[in-house]
């Protein structure tokens, strides 16, 4: 997975924020904060290992039952991260 991956799945979480149907405002506020994290971290692209993929990974399960696809594509992304180092 190439970091062209990571970039599209971060546009369709985005989509997913946007779009705002049946969300908690408080975890979507947290997800919009992860997100940021990655885009900065990806900006930087220092290498260092840190958190952001086991927090991408815990805001999916709190999407798990209302939202599939939001899930799938968390996931991808906290996966991503990882084989990143990120």
């Amino acid at each position: 997975m190439t970091q062209a991956d990571l970039t599209e799945a971060l546009q369709t979480i985005h989509d997913e924020l946007e779009s705002g149907e049946d969300l908690d405002p408080h975890e979507v506020e947290k997800l919009r904060k992860t997100v940021k994290e990655i885009e900065a971290a990806l900006a930087r692209h220092s290498g260092e290992s840190s958190p952001l993929g086991e927090r991408v990974s815990e805001s999916a399960s709190h999407f798990e039952q209302t939202h599939p696809q939001l899930t799938l594509t968390l996931g991808r992304i906290a996966d991503m991260l990882q084989q990143m180092g990120i």
